[in-house]
């Protein structure tokens, strides 16, 4: 047998030394140490701060401050998020200098918000500084059929800066007892106040403020000379409309602006309480005379999308599949009685008070964007007021309302 064998083998110091420190470990320290390491990275992995994905932006939509169509605009929002799961939408309820306050921002170069809904007072301003972006690639490329006149009313130069949403005429709220016949003409008007009315009770009044004051004066304009069918031949017609309203006050059958309560039983502006005081008190919805064959004036309510806006896509998104969806049309409707600017949910609206307005709005005029300003409106507004007060001649007034009416062309 060979002395070699059973004999180990000698390993030179050379390769000892090279012999790693992990190998001279035992198995059981090698497994325990391979545990230890591998629960190391896992907790590396699992606590190593890591940057959080930006959350989506919200959709930051302004909306009127009053109770009917806000909540018509609240419960529809619930619906779209349901539809728009990706997408939250914030509803802010917005008064004048809310809106003034945004105005600034974006002068400043800010956002604030993406879409503004019933800034109609400031369309005119808003849209000349350059501060809208117009919608007319949206209507292009959408087959919706609005009013006419809900599109002229947001139409400023070639450039449709306001989607009209919805519209409301002039009408005259009956709550008196008793069979009311619709007046025919401004003679059959006054002969049904001077009935109504009783001593220091004139039973005709309406509303003298801001963009109502114009309204009113042309729909009374309207009536009296319906062949006139332009607003700038309305707005010419003024002193025939003050001189009306002047007799009314004089015979005791039309109050004076600013007269206190009761309400009187005949109450002519774009009075939206019709829809539910005909539930509740038995009110009767009156056109102006004339205003189912003729048209009338017509007011319209719309959205804005500021060109500062974030969620541009996201804003005409919410207008397309909400704001002119059937549905929420029919809601508004209902909830605040205003005519939908879409003229496919007419037929759906059922009762002669529908008929009548959406027959009368077939054939109206838009009040404009400019005679609407916040300015504008409150200058007319306060002519008026004084003229039939007695302050000022009606010839005078007229030439003033002429005045304010030509500044349209004038750039606030």
């Amino acid at each position: 047998m060979s002395k070699s064998r059973g004999r180990r083998k000698r390993i030179p110091p050379e390769r000892k030394r090279s012999r790693s420190w992990f190998a001279r470990l035992s198995p059981e320290v090698r497994v325990i140490g391979l545990v230890v390491l591998i629960m190391g990275i896992a907790a590396g992995i699992v606590l190593w701060p890591r940057q959080k994905e930006k959350l989506q932006e919200p959709l930051t939509v302004v909306i009127p401050a009053d109770e009917p169509t806000s909540l018509a605009f609240r419960e529809a929002r619930r619906s779209f998020m349901a539809q728009h799961k990706d997408l939250d939408v914030v509803l802010i309820e917005a008064e004048d200098a809310k809106l003034r306050a945004y105005e600034a921002m974006w002068r400043k170069g800010k956002s604030g918000v993406d879409l503004v809904i019933g800034g109609e007072a400031y369309l005119a301003r808003w849209a000349r500084a350059g501060m809208l972006e117009p919608w007319d690639d949206f209507l292009s490329r959408r087959e919706v059929r609005l009013s006419s006149a809900a599109l002229e009313a947001g139409r400023l130069g070639t450039a449709q800066q306001m989607l009209p949403v919805a519209m409301e005429l002039p009408s005259i709220t009956a709550s008196a007892p008793g069979a009311v016949s619709p007046p025919d003409s401004l003679d059959a008007l006054a002969s049904l106040a001077s009935r109504l009315s009783a001593a220091g009770s004139p039973a005709l009044g309406a509303n003298w403020t801001g963009q109502w004051a114009e309204a009113v004066l042309a729909a009374t304009a309207a009536a009296g000379v319906p062949e006139e069918r332009t607003l700038n031949m309305l707005i010419g017609g003024s002193e025939g409309a003050l001189a009306w309203w002047r007799r009314g006050i004089a015979e005791g059958w039309a109050r004076k602006p600013g007269a206190g309560a009761p309400r009187p039983p005949l109450f002519w502006a774009g009075e939206t309480a019709w829809f539910d005081a005909g539930d509740a008190g038995g009110a009767r919805l009156l056109l102006p005379p004339g205003a189912a064959q003729n048209g009338t004036v017509c007011v319209v309510y719309g959205a804005q999308l500021p060109k500062r806006s974030k969620r541009k896509e996201a804003a005409r998104s919410f207008a397309g599949d909400l704001l002119l969806s059937e549905k929420f049309q029919l809601a508004l409707a209902q909830r605040a009685g205003l005519l939908p600017a879409v003229i496919g949910v007419w037929p759906k609206l059922k009762g002669a008070e529908w008929q009548a307005l959406t027959a009368a709005a077939a054939r109206s005029i838009p009040l404009s964007a400019e005679l609407r300003s916040a300015d504008v409106a409150e200058r007319f507004a306060q002519t008026t007021v004084r003229c039939l007060n007695g302050e000022t001649p009606t010839a005078t007034a007229a030439a003033d309302l002429a005045r304010l009416s030509g500044a349209r062309a004038v750039a606030p």
